[in-house]
């Protein structure tokens, strides 16, 4: 494997290890996280560097696989800046090393490049990208708050739980990634409808269904909890239904037509 995928694969584990010694241990120290730091850095950037190869001067290949790694890269890249100013470093433990297997993923079984897509919708696709990447925080988020919501309701004070921020602090930070991912979504549907004449053809009908689904699906999250204040258990549970509708929608339909299909 050359050494620009093997970079990010080993840097993205070792962070998400060292993210997970952190939680599991009573001490850290000011060495350990600057040690993350830089890892996570070489990692985004060389992983970066990998997508942006990608780009050629009749548009874009953006197959399945290579659409994995990208929004893991986005998700990363948003959560390690994020986590300088938010508490919101456990995530790391999720993101990161699945981050590492997308890059491998997509290093060994690239898709056809001949698919490439039209720099005309860019906007569209980078939308679309950017609504996932936050809509992915979100749930991992709501799992993350699922586990620490259960992990206090039984008197579980384990040095994980200890270490998480406030139940307050970890609800607000999940419904900020909420609204800004529902917001990229909506353009992201907006751009579709003005970029791409053929939306309910040429095997969009079911992408273009399932998605507003989901859109739906996050509207009725935000109303219900900004008009009747509905939060915990209910929340987490609609928000991970919805995101798997979301996923469903794209990548189910990338896997159909053009694997499965072959």
């Amino acid at each position: 494997m050359p050494l620009l995928h093997t970079l990010p694969f080993i840097t993205y584990l070792i962070a998400g290890l060292l993210l997970t010694r952190y939680f599991v241990l009573d001490t850290v120290t000011n060495q350990r996280r600057i040690i993350v730091n830089l890892l996570l850095f070489v990692a985004c950037s060389s992983h970066g560097y990998i997508l942006f190869e990608l780009w050629q001067h009749e548009g874009v290949f953006f197959g399945l696989t290579v659409s994995v790694s990208f929004v893991a890269w986005v998700v990363a890249t948003i959560l390690f800046l994020t986590s300088f100013t938010k508490p919101i470093h456990s995530l790391g433990i999720i993101v990161y090393p699945l981050s590492a297997i997308a890059v491998i993923v997509a290093f060994l079984y690239p898709g056809s490049q001949g698919k490439l897509l039209s720099i005309s919708i860019a906007a569209h696709v980078f939308l679309s990208i950017g609504a996932y990447a936050l809509l992915s925080l979100a749930v991992g988020q709501s799992l993350l708050l699922s586990i620490q919501e259960r992990l206090l309701h039984e008197h579980n004070y384990n040095t994980f739980v200890d270490k998480l921020p406030a139940l307050q602090t970890m609800e607000d930070f999940l419904y900020q990634t909420l609204k800004m991912g529902f917001l990229l979504l909506t353009l992201s549907l907006i751009s579709g409808y003005l970029y791409i004449s053929d939306f309910f053809t040429q095997q969009l009908t079911y992408k273009t269904i399932l998605s507003i689904m989901a859109w739906i699906g996050f509207a009725g999250i935000l109303f219900a909890h900004m008009v009747f204040g509905i939060r915990g258990k209910l929340i987490v549970l609609l928000t991970q239904i919805a995101f798997a509708i979301l996923v469903l929608s794209y990548f189910g339909n990338k896997l159909f037509f053009e694997i499965l299909a072959l």
